[in-house]
């Protein structure tokens, strides 16, 4: 582990046209030893695209780039794998890791990263982030993310954990950690295949892990579905895993009515699963759905609505 070093690291899939704009955000940083690893999960064009990446990287990066890796899986295995391959050729003592087309929103961003984290005494922390849809709107509150940092500051680690377990309020390209983090209590859990994130903070609030939170914007995200509230089949799959698996055998809070809360949280994600096949679906199909599921489709349809300018 390189003292000062930030590894900065770009999983992709299938996704390269992207990679451009978020290394971009990289070489503009003012902080003074940055490595850079892409990371490939299989993708049938790397063969192809990889001489244009590295061309890129060589014509753009400036002095403060001091290492670069190009990795690629032969075969697809999911962002949770594909993520930690990154992690553990990571040399830095930091690490920040963003998918393509997300971007660092300054060029002081990775600076501030670490002087909060340093000053926070803690090993990961959360910026806070803004969307950027496909048509340039750029939308602040967000459903992968918590409007207010302050409630989040305020929790203990078992605390944040129950927030966690109503929903993800933690953004994902928002975090900047070191790899003490990682060495310490693990890297990604195997649970999912292409949700690494939700997981994971679970498991380190369980641990007592303490997360500081800065209350700037530092990422802009590029919004594509879970952002807004639309769910893909795979992801809801890996959704009703982790609620299997980390939700569900931990969550206590409602004692007694306990079954009966976990039967709701089961039928929301029914719900969202409908909506995920929505367009497979016949009409006699969508009908039934209304009818078993109308009034989550009420309040999912309100939270996307709620996501404003």
């Amino acid at each position: 582990m390189e003292k000062g070093l930030i590894s900065f690291i770009l999983p992709c899939y299938r996704n390269l046209d992207g990679v451009y704009e978020t290394l971009e955000s990289v070489f503009m940083q003012d902080w003074p030893k940055i490595e850079i690893i892409i990371t490939d999960d299989g993708s049938p064009e790397w063969a192809q695209e990889e001489p244009r990446i590295r061309a890129f990287v060589e014509e753009r990066r400036r002095e403060n780039i001091v290492r670069t890796v190009y990795h690629h899986l032969p075969e697809n295995r999911g962002t949770v794998v594909n993520a930690n391959e990154g992690y553990h050729l990571a040399q830095g003592e930091y690490i920040k890791d963003l998918a393509p087309e997300d971007v660092l929103s300054r060029p002081d961003a990775l600076r501030r990263y670490v002087t909060f984290l340093e000053e926070s005494g803690c090993l990961i922390c959360f910026s806070k982030q803004e969307g950027v849809a496909k048509d340039g709107r750029v939308y602040r509150h967000l459903a992968s993310s918590a409007d207010d940092y302050d409630a989040l500051r305020a929790m203990t680690p078992l605390e944040l954990r129950n927030r966690l377990f109503v929903r993800n309020c933690l953004p994902a390209p928002a975090w900047f950690a070191k790899k003490e983090l990682f060495e310490t209590y693990g890297y990604y859990l195997p649970v999912a295949r292409l949700i690494e994130d939700y997981p994971y903070w679970i498991h380190l609030c369980t641990q007592g892990v303490r997360i500081a939170f800065l209350d700037e914007v530092l990422i802009r995200y590029r919004l594509s579905g879970s952002g807004m509230g639309y769910y893909s089949p795979a992801f809801m799959k890996d959704m009703y895993a982790i609620y299997e698996q980390c939700i569900f055998p931990l969550d206590r809070r409602y004692g007694f009515l306990q079954p009966f809360y976990n039967r709701l949280k089961r039928m929301g994600l029914d719900a969202y699963n409908d909506r995920a096949h929505w367009k497979e679906y016949s009409r006699r199909q969508k009908m039934a759905a209304w009818l078993k599921h109308g009034i989550f489709f009420i309040y999912i349809d309100w939270g996307n609505r709620s996501c404003v300018l």
